[in-house]
Formats: structure tokens, C-alpha cells, sequence
């Protein structure tokens, strides 16, 4: 595996010339006659070398270090230093942020969207000279922006690291798949939550107190440690997020005024520092964002008044959000995720009820599909996918549940989950979930009135088994 600082080779340097220039993979693959594989392969390796977590970073980094250069552009854009995380022993420091203010909007018009879809380069050297464009607008306006207050330079959290922080002791519960992998730094619930690598990143939510907090903690599943990074410009809970370019973006939420926000902010692992963008069209709690590596979604939500069917389609490039297909039900608090490219919005609570819809959002269609209702109504669950099939934990937010369950879009068919947390009570909501590598997380939330402080795995394979394979015979 490559590592912080190691010399790039001479072909991750070719790579990272045509990034500079604004190529898409394809468009590299075809440059160098490598498959498109191996340029993800490259890619990785370029920026676990550089310490960075997109392509704009690697391109800036690598014009401070003198890999790559910009004909006529001569002047080093200076970078500071990133804040490292620390160990996680409280709730850090938080400065005030700016207001977020809710854009101008307005639904694109079919001429605009057919030229949208229908664009593409002219030749290479229009691309060439696009991409030196853009990457100075990018350099210059991430100078703006640094100075204009958009994006916040985090200093290092007031907490105390500890002398050695020491890894959580994971205890198997006994007759399941389930792990519980000790308490959080600060029992929460209703935080947003998001896996960046190996990290699971834990963003806001409520206290036991009802305070709505900052605060980001970090729980590194490799060496088993809590760590705390930059505490978010706004509290917020009951807020969604989703991961894009290698930025966690956190959307919307209430507030610690208990007011609605639009607001949404990125944050960036490389940099640990959180930036403004654009606002979603009205301000939402309960919804649910979700990616598709091109874009961000949002569906439902509860804007204080009315349980929303309202879906949105973030594009970063523009930094904007334009209307989709409304979903077939208004809710809020529902779970999903996605699904080979399909994204999911399941259960919620209509204002009236817990609800056990299923339905699919294709990015490609532009359309919703419809899926098998779950095995029960639940609202306030979470979820996680795992090899092209959706899980739901937890749930119960107006009636009792048994379990959680498992859809598999192949067979169309929900099943059950053991689920021990939910035999002492029926109801576990608020809770964040998310997959590492092959293992599920949910962590924290309210069980009944009580906040739970645990992190808990479910390893749907627990037990791999290798066939080995005798060698050919000759004659």
C-alpha cells in the first residue's frame, strides 16, 4: 500500500499530468493504452501519496511540489497546513460560524437540461485548455474563498490527546452476528454518519441533555481508536449525509435554536476543514442524502410544517440543486442507500404513521421504481449496503419493532435480521449506520427514551472458507 510522502513512479506521474489537465479516467486509460483499472489503481496510490483525497487536491499539491506545471503560470499558490485529528476525549472547542443563506433557485428549463446531458469536448486540445481553466479557478477561487470566510481553516480541537489512546475491546454477543465494540465518546443521537477509508465519521446529533452539538468524532476501525477532528461550523441534528469526490457532505437538520436549516457544508479529511456550499431550496430536517459518485440526492424530509416527497440532485460542478421526480409517498426519517447504482428510500413516517414503503430512485431514468413493502413499518431506522444488497437496523419511532431486515433487489425478497438490541425494547431510532469493508456499524441512538452509547457491528459472513485447489495433472 503507498504511503504519505513516498516518490510517485514514473507512470503515476504520467497519471497525475493528465489529471492535471482535467482527463477522465477513460480519457487516460486511452492516453497511456492502460486498462481503466489500473488508472483507479494509480489514482489510489497518487493520492494516499500526496495526502489527499480528490483530484482538484492532488492537481494544487502537485503544482506547489513541482510536479506538474501550467504554461504561463508561474506563481506557487500557497497551502497551509492541516490540523491533525486528535484523541477523542470530549466535546472540542467550536467557533462561531457565518449564517448559511439559502440561494437563489429555479428549476432548470428542458433547453438547459437537453444541453446539460448533450455536452462533451470538442477535441482534445478544447480539453487542455478547459482543464488549465479550470484549474485556475479552482486555485484562485479556493484563495477567495479562504479570505471571503466560505471555507474555514480549523484550528487544532481544545481537547487534550491522550498519553495512548487505547483501542476499544470488542466482546462477540453471544448467539448472533453481532459485535459491540464498547461505548462513544459522547452517548448521541440523530448524528449524521459517513465512512471515508477505513474511518467512520460521526457528525453532530443531540445529547442525553438535548443539546444539539458540533462535534465530529472519528472512529478509526483499523486500530480500534475514537478521535476527534474540526467540530462543524453548525450544530445540527437529525441532519443527512453522504460521501462525494472524498468530501462528507452534511445536509440540512434542525439547529441548536431548534430551527430548520437548508444549510449544507463539506468537510475535508485531507485538509480537516469544513467549507459552505450551496443550500438546499428549503430548509429540511429528517431527510435522507445519498450519492451516486457523481452527484448527491435528497429525498423527504419534514420542513416543519409538512412531511416532504421532495427530491433534489446536487451537482458540484455547478454547486447547485435542481428538482427531480417527487417520490410516491411524503415522509421523513426514512433509511436507504445504494444499491448497484439504484438508490433506495425505505420506511419513514408520513405524519399519520411508520410506514413499510419501498421504493428506487434511477439516476440513469430519471424515474422511481417500486419494491416490495417491508416485513414491518418502521421510521427512524438506518441503513447500510453490502455486495448489492440494502440493510435496515433499528427503527421504531411510533411503533415497536422485532428485528431488522435485509432486501435483495435479485430475488426482490426482505428477510430478518437478528437483532438482540431490539428484543429489551422494540424500538432503536436515531442511530447512524454504515459499512466498512465487509462489516456494518450502527452506533448510538435512542433506545426508547434512553440514548444508547454503544458502537455495534454486524458481520453478515463471519466465518470465510478457503477450497484449495489441487494442482493440474499432467500426462
Amino acid at each position: 500500500m503507498a504511503e504519505l510522502d513516498e516518490s510517485l513512479s514514473e507512470r503515476e506521474l504520467d497519471v497525475l499530468r493528465y489529471v492535471a489537465q482535467g482527463a477522465s479516467n477513460r480519457e487516460i486509460a486511452l492516453e497511456l493504452t492502460i486498462s481503466h483499472n489500473t488508472v483507479k489503481v494509480h489514482l489510489r496510490n497518487i493520492f494516499a501519496k500526496l495526502g489527499v483525497s480528490s483530484r482538484t487536491e492532488a492537481t494544487t499539491v502537485a503544482l506547489q511540489m513541482g510536479l506538474v506545471s501550467i504554461p504561463g503560470m508561474e506563481t506557487a499558490v500557497e497551502r497551509e497546513s492541516a490540523p491533525p485529528l486528535v484523541a477523542a476525549t470530549g466535546k472540542p472547542a467550536a467557533g462561531e460560524a457565518p449564517p448559511l443563506t439559502t440561494p437563489t433557485w429555479a428549476e432548470p428549463t428542458a433547453a438547459a437540461t437537453a444541453a446539460e446531458e448533450s455536452a462533451a469536448p470538442a477535441g482534445r486540445s478544447a480539453r487542455l485548455a478547459w482543464g488549465w481553466g479550470v484549474i485556475v479557478v479552482l486555485l484562485l477561487g479556493g484563495l477567495l474563498l479562504v479570505t471571503s470566510g466560505q471555507l474555514w481553516p480549523q484550528a487544532a480541537p481544545t481537547a487534550a490527546p491522550l498519553d495512548t489512546p487505547t483501542p476499544i475491546t470488542v466482546t462477540a454477543i453471544e448467539g448472533s452476528n453481532w459485535q459491540d465494540h464498547g461505548s462513544l465518546p459522547q452517548p448521541r443521537a440523530g448524528m449524521a454518519a459517513a465512512v471515508i477509508g477505513l474511518d467512520l465519521y460521526l457528525i453532530g446529533g443531540e445529547t442525553a441533555a438535548g443539546d444539539v452539538v458540533d462535534t465530529v468524532t472519528v472512529y478509526q476501525t483499523g486500530s480500534r481508536v475514537w478521535l476527534t477532528a474540526a467540530p462543524k461550523p453548525t450544530a445540527v441534528t437529525e441532519a443527512t449525509s453522504a460521501v462525494l469526490f472524498g468530501e462528507l457532505y452534511v445536509v440540512g437538520g434542525r439547529t441548536t435554536n431548534d430551527r430548520l436549516t437548508a444549510g449544507v457544508e463539506a468537510y475535508s479529511p485531507a485538509n480537516n476543514a469544513w467549507r459552505r456550499v450551496a443550500a438546499l431550496p428549503q430548509p429540511v430536517a429528517g431527510g435522507l442524502t445519498l450519492s451516486n459518485g457523481s452527484f448527491l440526492f435528497h429525498f423527504g424530509g419534514w420542513d416543519g410544517q409538512n412531511y416532504l416527497a421532495d427530491s433534489y440532485r446536487y451537482d458540484p460542478g455547478a454547486d447547485s440543486w435542481r428538482p427531480l421526480p417527487p417520490m410516491s409517498h411524503p415522509r421523513a426519517w426514512a433509511a436507504g442507500e445504494n444499491v448497484a447504482g439504484q438508490l433506495y428510500v425505505v420506511g419513514g413516517y408520513d405524519g399519520q404513521q411508520d410506514l413499510a414503503v419501498c421504493e428506487s430512485f434511477d439516476p440513469n431514468e430519471n424515474r422511481w421504481h417500486s419494491c416490495p413493502d417491508m416485513l414491518q413499518p418502521r421510521a427512524g431506522a438506518s441503513a447500510a449496503s453490502l455486495f448489492n444488497r440494502l440493510y435496515i437496523i433499528g427503527g421504531g419511532l411510533h411503533g415497536e419493532v422485532s428485528y431488522s431486515e435485509l432486501y435483495d433487489p435479485g430475488d426482490q425478497l426482505w428477510s430478518v435480521i437478528n437483532t438482540p438490541m431490539l428484543l429489551a425494547g422494540g424500538r432503536w431510532t436515531a442511530l447512524a449506520a454504515a459499512t466498512v469493508e465487509r462489516d456494518i456499524f450502527a452506533v448510538g441512538g435512542r433506545q426508547g427514551a434512553e440514548l444508547r452509547p454503544n458502537a455495534f457491528v454486524y458481520i453478515p459472513f463471519p466465518y470465510q472458507i478457503s477450497i484449495p485447489v489441487a494442482p493440474a495433472v499432467r500426462d
